[in-house]
């Protein structure tokens, strides 16, 4: 209630759905029931812009291809009549083969093009109507701890400059959380697609960052280390 009217969410689908049964209809059925009463405000309220299903790794193309088409058959709603879209992240590469992108599309899903290491960064359109990039980092030990230097940020700017004609929005999220890397990545992203904050951000220094995360310099301990 509190967001601007035109802020609208995006919903990543439990673990429970995704990781632990796979998509597998019937032991997922009553977890995604459960899970879509509980948003039922803001899909009402026309706050969601998607569904993320972001599947592990072990959901693999050869295991589970079926999983997926007989969840998506299977979905509750007209995907043709939401005001919200279905965004499916793999993230095992036997994936990258068009018969599954031939399906995305004629579901009319969104593929999640992902910027990661185990997976190349395809900006495949599959869902005219939106499109959705997830930066995660090149970390060397955890994906998430990097922050995207500025002329990779102006290089992914112009690539997504060129497919803006084939999609109506595009949805860009960083997931670099590391140290604030993620908020001082999307806005410098903004800047170079020509947008700007509502507000001017807040400026803090990044050991404060640190301190909150849990992520402190070489030599200081954090708060947490000291409870017993």
């Amino acid at each position: 209630k509190k967001t601007p009217s035109n802020f609208l969410f995006t919903a990543k689908l439990p673990e429970i759905v995704t990781h632990k049964h796979k998509l597998a209809i019937d032991d997922a059925w009553t977890p995604l029931m459960n899970f879509l009463e509980a948003m039922e405000p803001m899909t009402q309220a026309k706050k969601l812009l998607a569904f993320l299903i972001q599947l592990p790794p072990s959901f693999r193309k050869d295991r589970h291809f079926t999983n997926l088409k007989e969840f998506i058959a299977n979905w509750p709603e007209d995907l043709a009549h939401t005001d919200y879209h279905l965004v499916v992240e793999f993230r095992h590469t036997s994936w990258m083969v068009e018969e599954v992108f031939d399906y995305l599309k004629e579901q009319q899903l969104t593929y999640c093009s992902v910027i990661e290491p185990d997976l190349p960064p395809r900006l495949d359109i599959t869902n005219p109507n939106f499109s959705y990039i997830r930066f995660h980092g090149y970390g060397e030990k955890i994906w998430f701890d990097y922050e995207f230097k500025e002329e990779e940020i102006k290089e992914w700017a112009r690539k997504i400059q060129e497919i803006q004609k084939d999609a109506n929005r595009i949805g860009i999220y960083f997931n670099n959380h590391f140290s604030g890397y993620a908020a001082k990545n999307a806005l410098m992203m903004m800047k170079e697609l020509g947008g700007a904050p509502r507000k001017e951000p807040k400026a803090v220094q990044l050991l404060d960052i640190q301190k909150q995360s849990g992520k402190v310099s070489k030599g200081q301990m954090s708060l947490d280390k000291f409870i017993k």
